[in-house]
């Protein structure tokens, strides 16, 4: 019989020291660090892909509003601010 052990650490600092802190709104495991105290999923899942972001992101600068694209891409305005935001800091540096 072979048994094979996985490992969790943390996300930010990489301890081992973490333990199970509940589920978040999608219903994934939720896991707290003892060390630095981040509350995280260990295996996030990715909904949109760069290309897919790069699409809305150009889409809403193209005079589109933050409802249209909430409509045709299913993406919270909160979320598309931020990715707005990151862009525009990339490309200043």
């Amino acid at each position: 019989m072979i048994i094979e052990t996985i490992t969790y650490v943390c996300t930010r600092c990489q301890s081992p020291n973490i333990h199970k802190n509940g589920h978040n709104k999608s219903g994934n495991a939720q896991f707290r660090c003892k060390d630095c105290g981040r509350s995280s999923v260990l295996n996030p899942k990715v909904k949109y892909t760069e290309e897919q972001k790069e699409l809305i992101i150009s889409t809403y600068l193209e005079r589109g509003s933050l409802r249209g694209m909430q409509r045709l891409f299913g993406v919270a305005p909160e979320t598309l601010m931020g990715w707005i935001k990151k862009s525009k800091e990339q490309k200043t540096e």
